[in-house]
């Protein structure tokens, strides 16, 4: 077993899985620690076995989280866990959990959000690594209602429920591209918990118009305020799941620092090349 930078986590491969043992505690203290090496566990796992990206039932192996002990102080794991099943389902790496029938209140947590329905949990690391890998299911994951359900069980978490920000505005302006396909989305202004939501309305409404390829353009003084990921990804998986794209190019800095801590790069990426975006 290999120790990590994170005090109390540790790694080991067995039978082709990547097993993290967490530290006995984990809160936002050390998220930040846990969810980089479950991110590289997860990258890894999936480079390791060439020509099966995207195919969870071709493959062997994957990661396997273990809880052991672990006492959840707040929110963290839960919500460490709900990314990681996101990225886990873009990699098309499985991804399962390890939780001791003695770790009652990690059960009940993850039953009350909903993660169990996500995230296979298994009573061992045994049983986790020799448990055949399900057949791929239909369609995205969406773990929106995960995310619902941890606020709703932390309702006082600070990592959950940060401080509004003064009012502020976004701009938003449509533009057809070159291409005579793509829809160009420009965004102004800021990106904050009050702004986004309108952005993933105006999404949303595109594609519900039959827009199916959209390159959001973002002007290079945006400001970003919060994490735009989840209603990004959901705009991403619903193109995604009838041949469209929704491409990302030049995010500003904090953005771009976003997508690349979480392995997400490639996913926001065009379908073809555009000739003249606009």
């Amino acid at each position: 077993m290999k120790d990590t930078a994170v005090p109390g986590l540790s790694t080991e491969t067995r039978r082709g899985f990547i097993v993290l043992s967490l530290p006995a505690q984990i809160s936002w203290q050390n998220y930040a620690g846990i969810r980089e090496e479950v991110s590289r566990a997860l990258s890894l796992a999936c480079a390791g076995a060439p020509g099966t990206r995207g195919t969870r039932a071709a493959r062997r192996g994957g990661v396997v989280v273990d809880f052991g002990d672990a006492v959840l102080l707040d929110a963290a794991g839960l919500v460490l866990m709900a990314r990681a099943e996101t990225r886990a389902q873009l990699l098309g790496c499985p991804l399962r959990a390890v939780v001791p029938a003695l770790s009652a209140h990690v059960r009940r947590a993850l039953h009350l959000t909903g993660l169990d329905r996500l995230v296979p949990v298994f009573a061992d690391v045994g049983s986790a690594t020799a448990a055949p890998a399900p057949e791929a299911a239909p369609g995205e994951v969406d773990t929106t209602h995960v995310l619902d359900a941890i606020r709703a069980l932390h309702p006082g978490d600070a990592g959950l429920t940060p401080t509004p920000p003064a009012p502020s505005e976004l701009v938003i302006t449509t533009a057809e591209a070159g291409d005579g396909d793509h829809t160009v989305v420009h965004l102004s202004g800021v990106l904050d918990e009050v702004t986004v939501p309108r952005l993933g309305e105006t999404l949303t409404t595109l594609v519900e118009g039959d827009m199916r390829h959209l390159m959001v353009r973002m002007h290079d003084r945006l400001g970003v305020r919060c994490d735009p990921l989840p209603i990004l990804l959901g705009i991403r998986w619903r193109v995604a799941a009838e041949g469209g794209c929704l491409a990302l190019p030049a995010m500003p800095a904090k953005l771009r620092e976003i997508v690349d801590r979480e392995g997400l790069g490639a996913v926001f990426t065009g379908c073809r090349a555009i000739s003249a975006a606009g």
